[in-house]
């Protein structure tokens, strides 16, 4: 039980998609659309390591990357988003 709630500290709350649209939507040029985030806490308690799948303009989902920090009840995005080197 002790290991279950250390992984769950580990894992940050993510944003919600339209927020995550909203944060890259000025890096992308355009609308995204984004669906399955996932977030893991790093070394600071506020910022997280955030993967998400991403519509390509073929339609295609691709796995895409970037670091996120929490400020107060809102996301910023803190690192340049790009795609993920693992699947």
């Amino acid at each position: 039980m002790f290991t279950a709630l250390i992984l769950a500290a580990a894992v940050s709350a993510a944003p919600t998609p339209a927020r995550l649209e909203a944060l890259l939507a000025p890096a992308a040029g355009g609308p995204v659309e984004v669906r399955s985030i996932r977030c893991k806490v790093l070394g600071d308690p506020t910022e997280s390591r955030c993967d998400w799948r991403q519509k390509t303009a073929k339609g295609r989902w691709e796995t895409w990357s970037a670091i996120l920090a929490k400020d107060g009840e809102t996301w910023i995005l803190i690192d340049t988003p790009g795609r993920a080197s693992h699947p």
